[in-house]
């Protein structure tokens, strides 16, 4: 089994996270707050759940007689007494809660389980060389409102007022995210165990398996968004060039439209993180 693995940000601080132990794979992708909240001690809160759950993963996902399920509805349970330190998570209002999408694949006897919730996303290619994509694309639909916002917009850069969007977008994504975690809205990791069971798990014969790709939706963008590669040629050249040849590709397309003319985005970069496993 060979293992490749990238993340990359713009920013000070990278807001994905991924990790490993001898059986198990994961990213997390995080979403700030969409206020000014910021509870914890690290730079921001966001940063400082995936490191909690980077942790976390690390220390309790190999206990394979516990179902992934189940390990996540225990870490809400450890993460809430966690952040109780900082402030009442009952009194926070959903535009003041860090949230993160997640994707772990764990090798458990003949089995490859697999969970996402949220969209990053997994990518199975098996030995017949056949791909099947897992991801919950909610908030891609959600987010497909401001992206159109932004992409008809020439003159949104005049009317910045919040983290980069103008008050018309912070509208409709305030508006999004107070369907966090609520039936007709989207479903995602943050301070509610009741979204873990609206993940989307499934299992595969290992034998059957030739490659696994987890991304962060900073880095599928390359052919979800961007449309440069199919997924199988993703698949095949992050497998013979390696991730980090793909993410310059996707840096490059970004920095060749900071206007945002030809590629519909929130951002003009986006935390990217990938783990490529080869069986």
């Amino acid at each position: 089994m060979t293992i490749d693995s990238i993340t990359d940000t713009y920013k000070t601080h990278n807001e994905d996270i991924y990790g490993a132990t001898e059986h198990s794979f994961w990213i997390l992708d995080g979403a700030l707050p969409l206020s000014h909240a910021n509870y914890t001690d690290e730079t921001s809160d966001v940063v400082w759940m995936v490191k909690w759950w980077n942790h976390y993963l690390s220390q309790n996902i190999e206990q394979l007689d516990k179902s992934i399920i189940t390990i996540l509805e225990e870490g809400i349970s450890q993460l809430n007494i966690a952040f109780a330190r900082y402030a009442d998570i009952s009194q926070l209002s959903k535009l003041d809660r860090a949230s993160a999408t997640i994707a772990i694949v764990r090798m458990s006897g003949e089995v490859l389980e697999t969970y996402v919730l949220g969209d990053s996303e997994i990518v199975i290619q098996t030995n017949d060389g056949h791909t099947q994509t897992i991801i919950d694309e909610t908030i891609e639909e959600l987010d497909l409102q401001v992206i159109n916002m932004i992409f008809n917009n020439q003159e949104r850069l005049k009317a910045i007022t919040f983290s980069g969007y103008t008050d018309e977008e912070l509208k409709v994504l305030r508006d999004n995210r107070m369907k966090m975690n609520s039936k007709g809205g989207y479903y995602i990791l943050e301070h509610d165990i009741e979204a873990i069971n609206n993940g989307i798990y499934k299992e595969y014969a290992l034998s059957s398996i030739l490659d696994i790709l987890l991304m962060s939706d900073g880095y599928s963008a390359i052919y979800n968004k961007y449309r440069q590669l199919t997924i199988k040629q993703l698949m095949d050249t992050c497998k013979n060039e390696g991730l980090e040849k793909v993410l310059g590709r996707i840096r490059k397309l970004e920095d060749d439209d900071v206007d945002f003319t030809k590629h519909k985005r929130l951002r003009i970069h986006d935390d990217a993180t990938a783990i490529l496993i080869s069986i």
